[in-house]
């Protein structure tokens, strides 16, 4: 990729989402619907120096304090807006209250949900982290290590050859 600092804007964005599971808008049937919130971002463009790249340009907005995104625009080769990615965020010690549930000692970034919102051709993917498919799903954790099970033993060659069989 080839990177440019493009500025700073501020935009709307949920930095401090309150419904873990996601809260679908009833009317937009793809947009979440939790605490949008002004917030100041930098602006950058990435161009992929490969040819046979899907996408023409990526403009990545990166909140100023957080240093995650909200959003990424994503254009096609020929330069025209073609999908908006949104991200939906959520600062705690942990996801959600229940049993089993993984807390960190300081505020982790979570995300109850993320929208990519195809402009031309009209449609909307959405999904919820976790899925409300999988009852009792507790998402994605890091830096767990010994509370995963994980010890100085696991990333070991013969650990990762044995983990291949």
């Amino acid at each position: 990729m080839t990177w440019k600092f493009i500025g700073e804007r501020e935009l709307l964005g949920t930095m401090h989402a309150q419904h873990y599971p996601v809260k679908w808008d009833a009317k937009t049937d793809w947009a979440f619907d939790d605490v949008w919130e002004k917030r100041k971002v930098w602006v950058v463009e990435g161009v992929s120096k490969l040819p046979q790249y899907a996408y023409g340009k990526r403009v990545i907005f990166i909140d100023k304090e957080a240093w995650v995104v909200p959003y990424s625009d994503i254009y096609d080769r020929s330069g025209e807006l073609w999908k908006i990615w949104i991200n939906d965020w959520s600062f705690k010690k942990k996801a959600f209250d229940g049993a089993g549930v993984i807390e960190y000692p300081d505020e982790m970034g979570f995300q109850p949900s993320i929208v990519m919102v195809d402009l031309q051709l009209e449609h909307a993917t959405k999904a919820s982290l976790p899925s409300p498919r999988f009852p009792g799903e507790q998402g994605w954790y890091f830096n767990q290590g010994e509370k995963a099970g994980i010890s100085d033993e696991f990333f070991t060659v013969a650990a990762l050859v044995n983990a291949g069989h």
